[in-house]
């Protein structure tokens, strides 16, 4: 009876699996394409775009602020994590008081992705036609693409200090009292045990 059940679980997980393969993938979410994501095809974009001399320099000053306002948002929430970490160290933590600074984070995240849009659309204006199809044809792409299947909310996964990548979860165990404050767009953070 036992191999009975075994040779059926083991149908049942290769259901499982082909069923999930034939399930129609998922393209990134507009709300989930990040700068951080984007920036990196910037160079090979704008190589194929063939830019005027007019449109180089506007282009590599966007670029060039994009680079510094991302460094600027890396190290504040850099400073933030660092700051959360110790205050639930501290006694008597008021997760409130917490949270504030996180929302502060977000507010100031939401208006900086205003920002980069506007200049980014700026560029854009300056480019002809066949130019501005081009960009459109990437963001298509974007959107269409799958996520890999380790990234969350189709972004990318974040990579720390040592190469590891860091998702709030306790390694090799399973769950546990905790979570994250935030979310995509945002600040996330995680709490002890999350």
């Amino acid at each position: 009876m036992r191999l009975n059940f075994s040779f059926t679980l083991q149908r049942l997980a290769v259901a499982l699996a082909l069923s999930a393969a034939l399930l129609p993938a998922h393209a990134v979410p507009v709300m989930d394409i990040r700068a951080e994501d984007m920036l990196p095809m910037a160079a090979e974009l704008k190589k194929s775009l063939n830019l005027n001399a007019n449109q180089q320099i506007l282009w590599q000053q966007t670029e060039t602020k994009t680079r510094n306002l991302l460094r600027e948002r890396q190290t504040r929430r850099e400073r933030l994590q660092a700051a959360t970490l110790a205050g639930v160290q501290g006694a008597n933590v008021e997760l409130r008081d917490l949270a504030k600074a996180v929302d502060e984070e977000t507010t100031a995240s939401a208006l900086e992705e205003k920002l980069l849009r506007e200049w980014w659309l700026t560029v854009n204006d300056a480019l002809n036609e066949t130019q501005r199809q081009a960009v459109v044809q990437l963001v298509a792409e974007q959107l269409q693409r799958v996520p890999d299947s380790g990234a969350h909310n189709g972004a990318m996964p974040h990579k720390q200090e040592g190469g590891e990548q860091h998702r709030g979860g306790r390694k090799g165990g399973m769950g546990g009292m905790g979570g994250s404050i935030g979310g995509p767009g945002g600040a996330s953070i995680s709490l002890p045990g999350g």
